[in-house]
């Protein structure tokens, strides 16, 4: 037979060599798990198996959370067009004060004001007076002119009459 150099070797030679090759190969094989390894991995994967599990469900409730948000921004999105600006915002604002002022106003019982009369206060009252002056000057000289009228016909019968 030849060997691994290419030269022919001697049956007891192949023996012996095979004999060293035996001694060469270990005779148990290496490290078989035991049953409490076995029960340890058993029990990392349980774990793991739950973990992943529970991660599962916390992803697919957090998807479904951004999901929503998503919507609720394009919705606001939609809507940024029909918000009121500043200025709108502000004369509202001015708007409620004064609507305010008015219904606190008109819950109070009237108070009586005196202020001095304006100038066309006065003016107007001055007119006014004159106008009824003017009036009672003409009515005293209508009621002379009958009374007149009415002596000079009494006075006129009286002479009828003897």
């Amino acid at each position: 037979m030849n060997s691994e150099s290419g030269q022919k070797l001697s049956l007891a030679e192949l023996k012996q060599r095979n004999r060293e090759s035996d001694f060469s190969v270990p005779a148990a094989p290496p490290d078989t798990p035991t049953r409490q390894d076995r029960e340890n991995l058993l029990a990392v994967l349980t774990a793991l198996y739950r973990l992943e599990s529970t991660n599962s469900s916390r992803l697919e409730h957090l998807e479904a959370s951004v999901a929503a948000q998503e919507a609720l921004f394009r919705a606001l999105s939609r809507q940024v067009g029909q918000l009121p600006t500043q200025s709108q915002l502000e004369a509202l604002a001015r708007d409620v004060a004064q609507m305010r002022a008015e219904l606190k106003q008109a819950g109070k019982k009237k108070e009586l004001s005196v202020s001095p009369p304006s100038l066309e206060t006065a003016l107007s009252v001055l007119i006014w007076l004159a106008l009824i002056l003017l009036g009672t000057l003409v009515g005293m000289v209508v009621l002379r002119t009958i009374w007149s009228g009415l002596a000079a016909l009494w006075s006129a019968v009286r002479t009828l009459i003897p």
